[in-house]
């Protein structure tokens, strides 16, 4: 990450495959950052069960951690009546779950919003969909910090390639792409960066 005029960026976007680190970034820089600035937002975390097996996701509350949601689950491990619309592989998604927890804390008046992530499960939310739009493109877009992790482009649902291609075209985002060499260091630069972009008096 170039920090020369890294003062213009606004939307850190983080990108790179499963796995890789993302979140584990978000959650290092709230640390770093939750002393200085009003934060919100919400981040993904595995479910795993006590073979260590993953079998979905939760969403949680960047305010408070106790509140969390299930996101997605395996189909193995819930009830036929429990089995949702939409679906990811073998993933059930509960979109009303998610957006119980995730749209209460994406509030913009906020210094630092997290939104971890703005994926394909995430996505089959309209209600998602016109929050994140309104937060980067139509509303008040130099009112807060946001950062927020996206997948790799050819993993973008087909439907949203020319949404995805809006936040590499606009000048106000910054995309990084994280992979093994540069995770450990990148807090501490995004840190950095949004520490001169929006400093505290």
């Amino acid at each position: 990450m170039t920090t020369g005029d890294a003062t213009r960026f606004t939307r850190i976007l983080l990108t790179g495959p499963p796995g890789i680190g993302k979140t584990t970034i978000c959650k290092q820089l709230i640390s770093l950052l939750e002393k200085q600035y009003s934060i919100d937002g919400f981040y993904t975390e595995e479910v795993r069960d006590s073979s260590k097996k993953r079998i979905g996701f939760d969403v949680v509350s960047i305010k408070n951690s106790e509140i969390r949601s299930p996101l997605a689950r395996v189909a193995n491990v819930l009830k036929p009546q429990q089995f949702q619309k939409h679906c990811v592989g073998n993933y059930h998604v509960f979109i009303e779950n998610f957006e119980s927890t995730a749209l209460a804390n994406l509030d913009s008046k906020m210094d630092v919003l997290f939104i971890d992530e703005i994926g394909k499960m995430e996505l089959f939310s309209d209600k998602f969909f016109s929050t994140v739009n309104n937060l980067f493109f139509e509303g008040d877009i130099k009112k807060n910090i946001i950062i927020a992790t996206i997948p790799q482009m050819h993993k973008v649902p087909p439907k949203y390639i020319s949404f995805f291609k809006k936040f590499y075209q606009d000048s106000r985002c910054k995309i990084i792409d994280v992979n093994r060499e540069n995770r450990n260091i990148l807090p501490k630069e995004i840190y950095e960066t949004i520490c001169r972009t929006s400093p505290k008096n």
